[in-house]
């Protein structure tokens, strides 16, 4: 057997399924868990307004909600429904419940303060990613049935909470980056040999708001409090 053949093959040529069965995955997702989509979208268009709110009981509630959507979409669409097709989504899929489990022991160590002071800046960077970002599915779809809601549809569940590792203080956060960049690369790459090239719209709004939600992060430069407890006297 010449040993040069394995140059010939591609990606492509190792997946064992085309775009319309990784589409109706979606579909199928969308179809057997409704209507609690409802909820689970609610759910996490409150995750900002959370975060900032005063009350550590209400701030826990968006950890808590964000790690969920990890371990739901890890368990439910890569577990449940991508591994059929795909078997190394049986190994992302528990690296998604470890980075929920991994969120939700972060965030709830870090709940002594409200985050972000660009508050409205997050809310808005947020609420886009959670509205907009599903739609990507459908326009590669044709279907609104497709639609990749936040919580259930890795990709978006990604993106959106990629503006959080940013939010934690000291190196915590980098604790979080490693599986996101992972399943950001095997998407893209998984996207491309499929050639449904709307769908690279997720791994790069993911990489991009990562970048984003450091830029947003809470540093002396940005947030008036700490620099005056850093002049004034009385905090030393």
């Amino acid at each position: 057997m010449r040993t040069d053949v394995w140059t010939t093959y591609s990606l492509q040529d190792l997946l064992m399924f085309g775009p319309e069965v990784y589409l109706r995955l979606y579909v199928r997702l969308n179809q057997e868990f409704w209507p609690w989509q409802l909820p689970v979208v609610a759910l996490g268009l409150l995750v900002p307004v959370l975060l900032g709110r005063p009350e550590a009981s209400l701030r826990r509630l968006a950890w808590l909600a964000i790690a969920s959507a990890w371990v739901l979409s890890g368990a439910g669409f890569l577990l449940t429904y991508y591994s059929e097709i795909n078997w190394p989504a049986a190994g992302f899929g528990w690296a998604f419940v470890v980075q929920g489990v991994l969120l939700a022991w972060l965030g709830l160590r870090s709940v002594s303060q409200p985050i972000f002071p660009q508050g409205r800046r997050f809310q808005l960077v947020w609420w886009l990613t959670v509205v907009l970002l599903p739609w990507v599915t459908v326009l590669e779809s044709g279907t609104v049935q497709a639609l990749a809601v936040f919580g259930l549809a890795p990709g978006v569940t990604v993106a959106a909470t990629n503006l959080v590792p940013g939010a934690l203080s000291g190196r915590l956060g980098w604790l979080l980056v490693p599986i996101p960049l992972l399943w950001l690369a095997f998407s893209a790459a998984t996207f491309w040999s499929l050639q449904v090239y709307w769908l690279l719209g997720l791994p790069v709004a993911g990489l991009v708001l990562l970048v984003i939600g450091y830029w947003l992060s809470p540093s002396p430069a940005q947030s008036p409090d700490r620099q005056s407890a850093h002049h004034d006297p009385a905090h030393r």
